[in-house]
């Protein structure tokens, strides 16, 4: 796949480009059209989460209700009934809000990798701008690539170090 940024080639399975740091994650996604496919898991995350917050505001709010009419018939066996109430929204609610979270998650981290840089992304900047323009440095194949091109140069030679 090509870098969005620089145009550079990289490898299928990187996260970020070789040359210039770019997240590759978007552009991965688009290649396996699965772009869409998280949008409607982020969309799925979040109506588990709202139908959670929902059905235990319902609770609540019918556990007030029928505590407000016990309070004013005089029955106390009325506010176990609510508090009963208050537990089974509990027991409903919070686990979709936890399972919508969780996918709200996990879609939100696939989709921001593609805007994250990498740590050193400040220090790659500085190499790249200490390099030569036109010189063979500029974009290595690999990292490892051309790493000991200057060392054979500055290497001494045996008669340098004897004298």
């Amino acid at each position: 796949m090509f870098c969005p940024r620089c145009a550079s080639e990289n490898e299928s399975h990187l996260s970020y480009c070789r040359r210039c740091g770019q997240a590759l994650t978007d552009v991965r996604l688009a290649l396996e059209h699965k772009a869409t496919e998280a949008l409607e898991k982020l969309r799925d995350g979040r109506k588990f989460t709202n139908g959670g917050v929902a059905t235990i505001t319902a609770f609540i709010l019918i556990a007030v209700l029928i505590t407000i009419l016990g309070i004013a018939i005089g029955d106390p066996s009325l506010s176990t009934i609510a508090v009963i109430n208050v537990v089974l929204g509990a027991i409903i609610g919070v686990p979709l809000i936890l399972v919508g979270q969780a996918r709200v998650r996990r879609a939100t981290r696939l989709l921001s990798e593609s805007n994250t840089q990498p740590r050193d992304r400040a220090l790659s900047d500085q190499r790249q701008a200490e390099l030569p323009t036109g010189s063979a440095l500029a974009a290595p194949g690999s990292v490892t690539e051309n790493t000991t091109l200057d060392l054979k140069d500055a290497a001494p030679s045996d008669r340098e170090l004897k004298t």
